[in-house]
Order: C-alpha cells, then sequence, then structure tokens
C-alpha cells in the first residue's frame, strides 16, 4: 500500500527544503568577515597605544673600564676619561659571526660621527695571550677605536651574554640606547650630541 503523496497544483511532488538558500550562507559569511577585520583592526591599534616596555639597556651608569689591556690607544681609558663624549660600547668577541658582519656598518658609524664628540669602544672578554686579538683587529679595515681585552668582569657586571651588544652614552655617561645590532644608533647618537650635560 502506498502512503499518500502531497501534489502542488501541476501534479508533481513537492520537495520539503530545510537548507538555507545560498544567498543567505554568503551574507552570514561576509558579515563574520568584516566582524574579524574589525576585531583584528581594534586589537592592532590597542597594542600601538600600549606604552613600549624601557631598554634593558638605557639608563644604566659607564661602567668601570677593567680590563686586561688595551689596543689602538697610549694607555689605559677610565669611564672618567670619556665624560662629556657620547660613547658607542660594542661588546664582541673574536669568535661572534654577527661581530664580523657589522664591523663595515660600525666603521662607517665611526667615520661619519668622526669630526663630532663620539667615541667607539670595543670590549672582548677573550685575552690576547697570543696576539689573536691583536690580529683579529688589525685585519679589519677601518678599526682604529680603542679595544680593551681581558674585559670578562665588564661583560659580567653588565650583564652582557650575547655579542655583538652595542650600548650608547650619553655625555654624562648614563646609557640612552643599545641592542644587538646598530639599527636606529644614528638617531640616538643625533640625539645625545643634541642634549646637553645635565
Amino acid at each position: 500500500m502506498n502512503s499518500p503523496v502531497s501534489r502542488a497544483e501541476g501534479g508533481e511532488p513537492e520537495a520539503e527544503s530545510s537548507a538555507a538558500p545560498d544567498g543567505d550562507k554568503t551574507g552570514h559569511f561576509w558579515i563574520l568577515f568584516v566582524l574579524l577585520v574589525l576585531a583584528a583592526g581594534t586589537l592592532i591599534a590597542l597594542q600601538a597605544r600600549r606604552p613600549r616596555p624601557p631598554s634593558p639597556f638605557a639608563g644604566r651608569e659607564l661602567p668601570p673600564l677593567e680590563v686586561g689591556g688595551w689596543l689602538n690607544t697610549e694607555g689605559p681609558l677610565t669611564a672618567d676619561d670619556l665624560r662629556g663624549k657620547v660613547v658607542l660600547v660594542n661588546f664582541w668577541a673574536t669568535d661572534c659571526p654577527g661581530c664580523v658582519l657589522q664591523l663595515p656598518t660600525l666603521v662607517s658609524f665611526a667615520e661619519r660621527f668622526a669630526e663630532e664628540d663620539v667615541v667607539v669602544l670595543g670590549l672582548t672578554p677573550e685575552k690576547n695571550t697570543f696576539g689573536e686579538v691583536r690580529r683579529f683587529i688589525e685585519r679589519e679595515p677601518g678599526v682604529t677605536w680603542p679595544n680593551g681585552y681581558g674585559a670578562g668582569f665588564v661583560f659580567e657586571l653588565m650583564g652582557i651574554g650575547i655579542t655583538p651588544t652595542y650600548i650608547l652614552y650619553d655625555r654624562s655617561g648614563k646609557s640612552v640606547w643599545g641592542g644587538h645590532t646598530l639599527r636606529g644608533v644614528d638617531d640616538a647618537t643625533i640625539g645625545a650630541l643634541a642634549r646637553e650635560t645635565s
């Protein structure tokens, strides 16, 4: 026995449809997409307004320059010798590929600010027992600034665990910038030169 089938006026069976029309699905997708884009934009705007954390390198005193010896200078340097100057300290090592890679940029920096009250200073924890630090410096063209070797105490005092690390000190001997690359050092140096000693 056949169950009765409801028929439309033309005699054809009526199909029951529970699915939403395609137009409704597309509309829901675009509404959801727009809401997600707005939420992402709001998060980005909020992040941009958040205060940046202070640099771990900023606001520190130029440390005592207790090293094993000096190259490219006539005598030992002290922090007092550098007062009134802007000082960029390069914490480096001979076995550090990044140090070698960034040396040309550091040489260019030293040349650009040669006529200003800017001093570049290199410090390495390595000893110069067999002259390896001296040979390293001599084979790198343009490295004419003072370099202290056997500077492990200064590295420890400053908490330097990564080379290269660069720290810029203003005329008062306070650090104002730092990083592991030289990106941004020119602007920081110009700012430090413009400020008077406090």
